[in-house]
């Protein structure tokens, strides 16, 4: 189970580093297109959250238990993003999408000395992204293993949520390292970095539910589900919003749910 759970693991965390390097190839990515996967990633998280995770945890824990434990995840991960915001910062720190012509107007109007400050800016809001991103798939991992270990075809669904939740966050962590300069192999090696910390999520989610009782398990998913809807919530489509394109979040997060009834039909067969 373990094992299983690891790979699950390690294919949603490969996502990460995909994000990176899709910009160190492109240079830069449409706002649009980020609209639409990030309302695709929203309507994968929320569907896999209510539909699968927090039916199985009802059916496994009281409802008052499954209650309690999906407002613990909501909260923990609140607190780490209280404390470590990371793709809000990345999205609003000026200048890390902004056109070409602006910043080559900023270089021309602040000169060397300016410059110098916007990178300082942009490397510290890349280095902020990606230790939240980290300490955010470390818990994702454990969600893993949590559904893998009460259904396996869970555990595919919720590797398969995150997995397209993490491509766009490994955009936003690519997207201020690569503006502020930082050489395209460091950007690559610190998005995969930061998406192996989900398999040592998976490990140590494992290790914990190996021979967990079925109320321990619906609890573990019962959490899960409130740290993914938080993440949703607060994050995909807010953020998803900002790029201006309120139609293409919308249309992605309808795709999403879509994609994931019917894999639900396909895995559940």
């Amino acid at each position: 189970m373990i094992l299983e759970a690891f790979l699950l693991s390690l294919f949603a965390g490969s996502a990460t580093v995909m994000g990176g390097i899709l910009v160190c190839l492109l240079g830069r990515v449409s706002s649009r297109i980020i609209s639409v996967s990030m309302g695709f990633a929203s309507g994968v998280m929320l569907l896999v959250s209510f539909l699968d995770l927090l039916i199985e945890a009802i059916d496994l824990a009281p409802y008052l238990d499954v209650t309690l434990a999906f407002a613990a995840g909501s909260v923990l991960i609140m607190v780490i993003d209280l404390f470590l915001p990371h793709m809000e910062l990345g999205k609003r720190e000026e200048g890390v999408l902004g056109s070409d012509r602006h910043r080559r107007h900023l270089r021309y109007r602040g000169g060397k000395r300016e410059g110098m400050d916007i990178n300082s800016k942009l490397l510290q809001s890349g280095s902020l992204i990606l230790i939240g991103i980290t300490l955010h798939n470390i818990p994702e991992g454990v969600i893993v293993s949590a559904g893998y270990s009460h259904m396996p075809q869970l555990g595919v669904l919720i590797a398969a949520s995150i997995f397209f939740h993490n491509l766009p966050e490994g955009i936003a962590t690519a997207l201020p390292l690569l503006s502020a300069g930082s050489s395209k192999r460091y950007v690559v090696l610190a998005t995969f970095l930061s998406g192996m910390a989900e398999p040592l999520g998976a490990l140590i989610g494992g290790t914990l539910l190996v021979g967990a009782s079925n109320e321990a398990i619906g609890l573990a998913l019962a959490f899960a589900g409130g740290v993914m809807t938080y993440i949703t919530a607060d994050e995909l489509i807010p953020v998803a919003h900002e790029y201006g394109h309120k139609h293409a979040v919308s249309i992605g997060i309808l795709l999403g749910i879509i994609f994931m009834m019917f894999l639900n039909v396909l895995l559940r067969d």
